[in-house]
């Protein structure tokens, strides 16, 4: 098992990042302005050899990333997008991840199209090798018009993102929410789950930080899957269907469908 070092905790603030052991450099990769208006911008994670750091839901031994927007400028919302992740480690003992390197995109919608926009981010992420290490951020783009050229790396994470149903011609799947006094359960059909090899991961997007969600460990295709969630300090609040994300880890191919 991974010894988890809670008293090391490193801050670094500068507008790109670069440190030793673990941790080689934390940027904001400037990107382009899309036809409807939309802007992509990266948030680069560049590691050591072997090193890893963690997805949205990091699975029983990952730490849990976090973001935070506050300062930016001319930004009325974002949304970051996760690239296809991978499974370390045993059953019991897994997290889910990145190995090296990840861009991991962010899509801005300016509150002024036509003004510049400051891309800021203050984070904490975990990264691991045979110890794991939180790390603190804060890093921050330039206040600039963004152009319309395109940004190859960028473009490559765009292009790592799940895959939907659709995308497969396959049925979404169809999921209920039951609330209890400090959690909830969620029960789904998934008609395009046909591996028992499979893994199945449920988050609430925009509630990642809040809650936590025991994933479903044994499941047969076909047949209702369940998993159960609890919040941390927030009230029970009652969540819909919409913001129920469903992802389908396979070797090779990563499925995900977002609302049910």
């Amino acid at each position: 098992m991974m010894r988890f070092l809670s008293a090391l905790l490193l801050f670094i603030m500068c507008t790109s990042i670069a440190t030793g052991d673990g941790l080689k450099k934390i940027e904001i990769l400037e990107g382009w302005k899309k036809s409807d208006g939309s802007i992509v911008y990266g948030l680069k994670i560049s590691l050591n050899e072997g090193w890893k750091t963690y997805w949205h839901t990091p699975g029983p031994m990952g730490l849990k990333p976090k973001f935070d927007f506050d300062g930016s400028l001319n930004i009325g919302s974002l949304n970051v997008l996760w690239p296809s992740p991978k499974i370390f480690g045993s059953s019991g003992f897994e997290s889910i991840g990145y190995e090296n390197e990840v861009i991991l995109p962010i899509k801005i919608k300016a509150k002024v199209g036509s003004d510049p926009v400051n891309l800021k981010i203050k984070g904490s992420i975990g990264i691991c090798y045979d110890v794991c290490v939180p790390i603190e951020f804060e890093t921050q783009s330039e206040l600039k018009t963004v152009s319309k050229d395109i940004n190859t790396n960028l473009l490559a994470a765009l292009a790592n993102l799940p895959l939907s149903p659709s995308d497969l011609d396959k049925n979404k799947a169809r999921c209920s929410i039951t609330f209890g006094p400090k959690g909830f359960k969620i029960e789904a059909d998934i008609p395009y789950l046909e591996k028992e090899s499979s893994n199945i991961f449920f988050s609430i997007k925009g509630y990642r930080d809040a809650l936590s969600i025991e994933q479903p460990k044994q499941f047969t295709p076909g047949k209702i899957i369940s998993a159960s969630g609890e919040w941390h300090d927030k009230p029970n609040i009652k969540i819909s269907g919409d913001l129920i994300t469903i992802t389908q880890l396979d070797e090779g191919q990563v499925i995900e469908q977002e609302g049910c």
